[in-house]
């Protein structure tokens, strides 16, 4: 077990004070008297070799508010997505373009990993609906952007299916009536980014975006619905899914120059009401969000290169702003929302990755 000093490598608990409508940073010691015990997340790092892990990290109030890293393992290259796949066990998967997903159980250390298929890379995200498992992927000969189809136990492939986009990122299973349809459906966020295998994740040059949410039939993969901004150079990465059925959007510009970027929205919303629309309260943010969380007033998301992250309610109003170091990872726990932030001091630590996620002492 290592116990991390937060003077060297901090988390930020953000509670929503949700009668007044703020929210505020509180030290992980008044946090712990709303949720009476510490904070457990899944969680991934950069360790100061250059290799990567995961496992589970403890946020333990007390007089010096230590993080504990209590179960890890080592993983083949830099991961991303973190979602439960069943019980105690876990899936992470690969940063794009990825060649690997691992299982992980977060009570035994047991891990299974399956490498990709050659003719495909895995974009960084999944998600999982009765016995299938999704995961978002780029065809490496076309370039257009799939989903991979599996087993969600054996992780055997049994399909692939088309995205009607590029660079499909994170999905969500929507439940029978979201978004005015008749059955549950996968929402697939298509970022929009054209590459190549030889590129890495270099954007082709001269290529038109083509960002887009699509619903796809969770059987079949037949495309049910499309949506689109009226900007194209805003990429739709991440998604956040709203008790009312409402879904916020994480934004990441892709505008030529800083100023545009700085100028672009990084949050949009997606409501059956009003379609899909950009939050003009969003702007000057760096045209960057890295993660993006539900809560009960609305949706708090991480500006990374802002350092900041912001609340955000239903309407699109700004309720609240935290100044974080690199802010990223985001996660929910009862009333509170857990933000991840980079110290400088935590060089020769470790380095904390995009998402984590919270789950059971």
């Amino acid at each position: 077990m290592t116990a991390i000093n937060r003077r060297r490598f901090l988390s930020t608990a953000l509670s929503a004070a949700l009668s007044a409508g703020l929210i505020m940073a509180m030290p992980l010691a008044r946090a712990a008297k709303v949720n009476e015990s510490p904070a457990n997340v899944l969680a991934a790092w950069k360790l100061p070799s250059g290799n990567y892990q995961a496992g589970v990290i403890r946020l333990q109030p007390g007089e010096n508010d230590r993080l504990e890293v209590i179960m890890a393992v080592d993983l083949p290259t830099r991961p991303h997505g973190l979602m439960q796949l069943l019980g105690d066990d876990y899936l992470i998967v690969a940063r794009r373009p990825g060649d690997w997903i691992m299982r992980l159980n977060i009570r035994t250390g047991q891990t299974t990993r399956l490498w990709q298929e050659p003719d495909r890379s895995l974009n960084g995200h999944s998600a999982v609906h009765g016995n299938l498992l999704y995961t978002t992927e780029t065809d490496l000969l076309t370039g257009q952007g799939v989903l991979g189809v599996r087993n969600a136990r054996t992780f055997d492939l049994m399909d692939v299916w088309q995205t009607g986009g590029h660079d499909p990122h994170e999905m969500l299973v929507m439940p029978q009536g979201s978004l005015g349809l008749d059955h549950p459906f996968l929402l697939v966020a298509n970022g929009g980014i054209r590459t190549h295998a030889d590129m890495g994740r270099t954007p082709m040059p001269g290529k038109t975006m083509d960002s887009s949410l699509v619903a796809l039939h969770p059987e079949t993969g037949a495309m049910l619905k499309q949506w689109t901004l009226d900007d194209p150079q805003l990429s739709v990465r991440h998604l956040a899914l709203h008790s009312s059925g409402v879904v916020g959007i994480a934004l990441q510009a892709q505008h030529p120059t800083e100023a545009a970027r700085n100028a672009a929205p990084v949050l949009a919303i997606l409501s059956t009401e009003n379609g899909l629309n950009a939050l003009p309260t969003s702007t000057e943010l760096a045209g960057y969000a890295g993660d993006i969380v539900a809560n009960r007033v609305g949706f708090v998301i991480s500006c990374t290169k802002a350092d900041s992250a912001l609340h955000f309610d239903l309407q699109g109003n700004r309720i609240g702003l935290i100044k974080a170091q690199a802010a990223c990872a985001l996660a929910v726990q009862g009333e509170q929302v857990l933000l991840g932030q980079q110290s400088a001091e935590v060089a020769n630590l470790l380095e904390l990755d995009n998402h984590w996620l919270a789950v059971q002492g």
